[in-house]
């Protein structure tokens, strides 16, 4: 009789989550067809729904907080982008994970993207080695670096700045950066080896990288 009573309760339990499961659907449906219809009231309910359990697998994903809210704001964002995508071959859930996910993917592309442009540009361009015990890793976490980084980035003429910034940063194939840049792949790898000559010229003659670098004198 008690296992009779365990699995009834079993059964009672699955039917309540399926059935929950089923109306979260309907709500979501519901939505998904006011928001296509530019209801912006819907697209406000919509991501109340569902940024808690974005924000979640965001934090689980990355592993830091702050970076967990910005990859789950443009998680959310990119679902109301996209919900014209969404056929219903999957849940909605289901689907709004695989968003989420890809973008932290993306994330972590883009950081270690910025990690080896640092390293190398700070490290591997300069004629001596950093002062003490910083290894290159260090080296790419310091402010300064950072710092000459973005900046004599933005001095970059625009044609170059733009490749190296997709290829660098954004960690875009050669491909890729042809078609948003709408440019021969000739092109492109020419202006990236020019783009990379130029920045690792500006930095050398930054002083923050001069000083990191325990050099008395900018080269």
């Amino acid at each position: 009789m008690a296992t009779r009573g365990i699995a009834r309760g079993l059964a009672v339990a699955l039917w309540e989550k399926a059935g929950n499961r089923g109306m979260a659907e309907s709500e979501d449906a519901r939505l998904i067809a006011r928001c296509r219809a530019g209801d912006r009231a819907a697209q406000e309910a919509l991501v109340r729904r569902h940024q808690d359990q974005v924000y979640r697998l965001a934090c689980r994903l990355v592993g830091d907080p702050e970076e967990a809210s910005d990859v789950a704001q443009e998680a959310l964002i990119a679902m109301l982008r996209s919900l014209g995508a969404f056929r219903g071959e999957a849940r909605f859930e289901t689907w709004l994970f695989r968003v989420t996910t890809n973008i932290c993917l993306m994330q972590r592309r883009r950081r270690q993207a910025r990690t080896r442009l640092i390293t190398d540009l700070a490290v591997t361009c300069c004629e001596h080695p950093p002062a003490g015990n910083a290894d290159p890793e260090s080296a790419a976490a310091s402010r300064e670096l950072q710092g000459a980084v973005r900046e004599c980035l933005r001095r970059l003429p625009a044609e170059f700045r733009a490749v190296v910034v997709l290829r660098e940063l954004e960690g875009l194939s050669y491909e890729e950066i042809a078609q948003v840049l709408k440019l021969p792949l000739g092109t492109v790898q020419s202006r990236l080896s020019r783009g990379r000559r130029l920045l690792r010229e500006a930095l050398l003659a930054d002083e923050r990288v001069a000083l990191r670098y325990g050099r008395g004198e900018k080269a």
